[in-house]
This record gives C-alpha cells, structure tokens and sequence, in this order.
C-alpha cells in the first residue's frame, strides 16, 4: 500500500471511531437551577423511545425516557413520558398510585414497583438504588405496563453510555 492510500484508511477509521462513539453515548446529562433555593439538580436520561408496538389514539406516538437524577444528597430514577401513562392492575395510595410489573436488564425478567403521583406523566422506580445499580451495569432494560385500552406495553431503552452519563451527574457536586 503506498502512503496515501494508507493515510485515507487513516481518516476513515478515525471517521469510524468517532461515528461509533456518538451512537454509543446515548445518553445525555444537564441540570436545573431552583431560581428560589439556588439549588442545582442534575440528570442523566436516555433517548426517547416508543413502544416496541404502536398504541393506538389516543396514545400513539407516545415517547418515554429513562432517566436518573441527583441533587447531592439524594439520586432517584425515572421513566418520563410525553402523554400522561394511563396505568391499570395499580393500588392506589394517597396522592400516587402503586405499580408492580416486570422489568428484564438484559436477559434477567425480575418484579419491580413503580410509583406514579396522580397525574404525572413520570414514574418513580420505588427501590431507587437498586435499580440504577442495574441501569449501570446491564446493555437494555424493556419495561412492562398495563396500559388502559392497549394491554401490555413495553418500553425498551438502550442502556449505553449511561454509567458514565450517572458518574458525570454525580461529579457535579
């Protein structure tokens, strides 16, 4: 091969390596100013998603996201939702709602519990730093709901990127 044809490989694994890297850190960070405290918060979250099937109106196109937050005293985990998740087989408590449904990190299906406050368009894991040490450590994570009028309906995230997305939220403080 003579110089120049070896120098173009070059560029084009350098253009490959970096192409690689953007699609891996799908995850994203920033932070929330309290205008009232001066208190910062942070967050880490995925891409948003749809259901691995569509939901019919008026939940089609339905998008979610992963993601965790801090303000340096506590971390917590989420999942968001652009339209209100109208969630059945719930207990209702005072001012939120109960969710007990199966998530699978990886290939490993466990139960898990979810709170929802009446109206949100968020869910709360409920064992918050169990669920972010699987967030850190496992490649997907596909979210099981009973969903009113649809049935089971999964949410899938890719998982990439987000250890070092959560340690960049927790360097913040």
């Amino acid at each position: 091969m003579n110089k120049r044809k070896i120098k173009m490989v070059g560029y084009v694994f350098i253009i490959l390596l970096i192409c690689t890297i953007s699609v891996s850190a799908e995850w994203r960070t920033f932070s929330s100013k309290d205008e009232m405290t001066g208190k910062t918060t942070w967050f880490a979250h995925s891409s948003q998603v749809t259901s691995t099937e569509e939901m019919n109106f008026p939940y089609s196109g339905t998008k979610a996201w992963l993601g965790v937050g801090t303000d340096g005293d506590d971390e917590w985990t989420y999942i968001g939702f652009s339209t209100k998740p109208n969630i059945t087989d719930d207990e209702t408590q005072d001012g939120y709602s109960v969710i007990r449904t199966r998530v699978k990190w990886d290939d490993e299906i466990e139960q898990m519990t979810f709170t929802q406050d009446w109206g949100s368009k968020f869910i709360h894991f409920r064992h918050k730093k169990t669920a972010i040490s699987k967030i850190e450590d496992s490649n997907t994570v596909l979210v099981e709901l009973n969903w009113y009028g649809e049935g089971k309906v999964y949410f899938r995230f890719s998982l990439d990127g987000s250890a070092a997305a959560i340690e960049k939220i927790r360097n913040a403080f």
